[in-house]
C-alpha cells in the first residue's frame, strides 16, 4: 500500500478510536479510513492494529474486511 505522507507526530490509540468511530451507525465512512491508513506507514498501520486490538479487543484487519465486504 502506497502512503500519501506519513505524520511523525501521530497517535495509534486515537487512531484506532476514529476508525471504530468510522465503521459506527448505518453504512461506515470509507473517506475516513482511506485518509488515516492511506496517510500512515506499515509501522504506523501496525501500531494502529495493534492499539485496536487493545482497545476494543477485535482484531482490525478482520473488521476491515467484514465491514468493507458489503455483506
Amino acid at each position: 500500500m502506497a502512503t500519501l505522507l506519513a505524520p511523525e507526530d501521530f497517535s495509534s490509540d486515537e487512531d484506532a478510536m476514529a476508525l471504530n468511530k468510522a465503521f459506527e451507525g448505518w453504512g461506515i465512512d470509507e473517506k475516513a479510513i482511506i485518509w488515516i491508513l492511506g496517510h500512515r506507514n506499515a509501522d504506523q498501520r501496525k501500531q494502529i492494529r495493534l492499539a485496536y486490538q487493545e482497545i476494543y479487543l477485535e482484531d482490525l484487519n478482520k473488521k476491515l474486511k467484514s465491514e468493507l465486504s458489503g455483506d
